[in-house]
């Protein structure tokens, strides 16, 4: 009896590590990573692009001048010369990643 009680408890750890070892794996599995110029100039168009993103179903980017984009890979023009934070958010069902870049625009 003491080897089947010992048998089970084994049994029951393995079960445990792999579910927490899923469970980890696929909150790693959506990660936002973006690719933009650091530099820009008024009026002329930047490309985003979150090609380098793993796992995303949905993104959303914040240009850091109010407007926002929901699609993958996109472009943008700003009107005005400033240093921008743009946010590149990324999703697939529940699980979100972010990251952010800055851009200045000369």
């Amino acid at each position: 009896m003491k080897k089947y009680i010992k048998i089970l408890s084994i049994a029951l750890v393995a079960m445990l590590a792999l579910a927490n070892c899923q469970k980890k794996t696929s909150m790693k599995d959506t990660m936002a990573c973006c690719d933009v110029s650091a530099t820009g100039t008024v009026g002329q168009a930047v490309n985003f692009s979150s090609s380098c993103s793993m796992g995303a179903t949905d993104y959303k980017w914040e240009f850091g001048d109010g407007d926002s984009s929901m699609v993958a890979n996109c472009t943008h023009i700003y009107t005005a010369a400033a240093t921008y934070t743009v946010k590149l958010m990324v999703m697939k069902g529940s699980i979100m990643d972010q990251t952010t870049k800055s851009i200045k625009i000369n």
